[in-house]
């Protein structure tokens, strides 16, 4: 019983990091523009709750979806990743900038940069519904945490560089191991 709710714990964890790495960099952004604390993170837990929220609507709907066949869900992280590395080839200049700062332009970006979320917690809430409380509760807790993160991350103007530099890239090429990973299970 232990190792079940390790599994899932982990399982959470990963699938939350795989899936916010863009994130980081935003609060990052956002923490680097000295946009205030309170601000950021509301408007992260808005727009990851949208997020949750879609997610959840569209796994209940996906129990429709007979058993065997859930695994094809997994064509939606390999599709957004696919089309983020194709969309990666744009130049620095053509890459859309962070404009506004309110709490709900926070959520917003928050929710309109969650597709790939969106993707990835639909499969991951069916298979892990028995334990869908604990998955919620550790995402509430890791939001929290990526706020740290991406406020650390803000005054690292080094780190900064290197994820404007690559980071279009790396995030797109988790997408796809994440959806291959999900078809092969």
């Amino acid at each position: 019983m232990v190792y079940r709710y390790l599994g899932v714990l982990s399982a959470s964890v990963a699938t939350f990091a795989a899936t916010n790495i863009d994130d980081a960099f935003l609060l990052a952004l956002f923490f680097a523009r000295r946009v205030p604390t309170r601000r950021i993170v509301a408007g992260q837990y808005v727009g990851f709750s949208a997020i949750v929220g879609i997610s959840l609507i569209g796994a209940w709907f996906a129990l429709a979806i007979p058993h065997r066949w859930i695994h094809l869900l997994g064509v939606l992280p390999l599709a957004m990743g696919i089309w983020r590395l194709w969309q990666a080839r744009r130049t620095d200049a053509d890459r859309p900038r962070v404009a506004t700062e309110s709490v709900a332009a926070i959520a917003l970006l928050t929710l309109s940069n969650g597709a790939d979320n969106i993707s990835v917690y639909m499969p991951f809430f069916v298979i892990g519904r028995p334990n869908l409380l604990l998955i919620l509760v550790v995402y509430t807790a890791l939001v929290a945490f990526w706020c740290f993160v991406g406020r650390w991350l803000g005054k690292q103007l080094l780190m900064l560089r290197a994820w404007e530099r690559y980071g279009h890239w790396v995030v797109p090429s988790v997408f796809v191991g994440l959806g291959i990973y999900v078809l092969a299970s």
